[in-house]
């Protein structure tokens, strides 16, 4: 079973690589060149990338505020109760282990898990539905024009489909960036900060 399991991931892993070599052997598509000016203005997209990413977060928390807390407030009063009554089994007997060994609180504990379970796994919706809403909205704000790749690259020289399938890669890209949180943008830009650090020190030395 794991074999197989170990097979199918090695077949889609490798099956959008030879997908693509045969669309390049196909199309002989054009070599980008970069930007003159693509890598020094980097640190003013990734800025703008930023803030944008600030105003989706906060989107998405009013969105999920309004759809998920109520259901999240109501498994946290749930567990809160049922704690209280596990605290107050122990305390109406004197010895710890014979508070645990009753029936009673053995329910409760069984219950306590039970719901503490279904709070984890909403939880885990909760985040699940927030990635792919960022996603959404990222990929939405990339098809109106915001994107990353037509500010670093020169894709003046191209057209057809190989214009099209750069546009489609630069609005998933850009999409899956903004998706990602500013804190994930930000990390990108001290990896830029860092680079261009050394080679400033290379260059000088």
């Amino acid at each position: 079973m794991n074999e197989n399991k170990v097979g199918y991931s090695r077949f889609w892993g490798v099956l959008p690589l030879l997908m693509i070599a045969a669309l390049a052997w196909y199309m002989q598509p054009s070599t980008l060149k970069f930007e003159a000016q693509g890598l020094n203005n980097l640190p003013m997209i990734l800025g703008y990338l930023i803030l944008i990413s600030l105003f989706v977060e906060r989107a998405i928390e009013v969105f999920l505020s309004a759809w998920r807390s109520a259901g999240a407030d109501a498994l946290d009063r749930k567990i809160e109760i049922i704690e209280k009554k596990l605290k107050k089994i122990i305390d109406s007997h004197e010895n710890y282990r014979d508070a645990v060994a009753t029936l009673e609180y053995q329910d409760n504990q069984n219950n306590l898990e039970l719901v503490q379970t279904t709070r984890t796994q909403y939880r885990a919706d909760s985040r699940f539905i927030s990635q792919w809403f960022g996603l959404g909205i990222g990929v939405t704000i990339a098809f109106v024009g915001i994107r990353v790749l037509d500010n670093v690259v020169s894709a003046t020289s191209l057209s057809g489909s190989q214009q099209t399938a750069f546009i489609i890669v630069d609005i998933i890209l850009t999409g899956a960036v903004i998706a990602g949180g500013s804190n994930s943008i930000n990390k990108i830009m001290k990896v830029y900060n860092s680079f261009m650090e050394t080679t400033v020190k290379r260059t000088k030395a």
